[in-house]
């Protein structure tokens, strides 16, 4: 599955770029074949609601995170706004830029995502 990854490029700013996340492969499994991936440990995941309008400025996230956007509509920019990419329902996308100038989140529509924070 391809998916937007926020990372720290070398000269400290976070930026957006294409990745390939969980690769899946044919498994039998109760005598039907399906198309899995390998499991991922995490850390803990939560849900998080917003009200259209929410702004979080700058930040890192804490851990390298998988969300998943459930509803709503969450705009999320680069390089003290310069770069900006949105990700309604059904988006998936990765914050990992640990380190680094860090991304701000607005959220366009209400709505919650689900995150999952991965163990590093």
């Amino acid at each position: 599955m391809e998916c937007t990854e926020i990372y720290a490029d070398p000269d400290g700013h976070s930026a957006f770029r294409t990745i390939r996340a969980f690769d899946v492969s044919e498994v039998l499994f109760n005598g039907k074949t399906l198309s899995l991936s390998p499991p991922q440990p995490c850390e803990s995941m939560l849900v998080h609601e917003f009200d259209a309008g929410y702004f979080l400025d700058r930040h890192n996230p804490p851990s390298k995170q998988y969300v998943v956007v459930l509803e709503g509509e969450l705009e999320i920019a680069v390089r003290g706004g310069e770069l900006a990419q949105r990700f309604a329902e059904g988006s998936v996308f990765v914050a990992g830029d640990l380190q680094g100038s860090g991304h701000s989140t607005r959220a366009i529509r209400s709505g919650r995502a689900l995150v999952v924070n991965v163990r590093g």
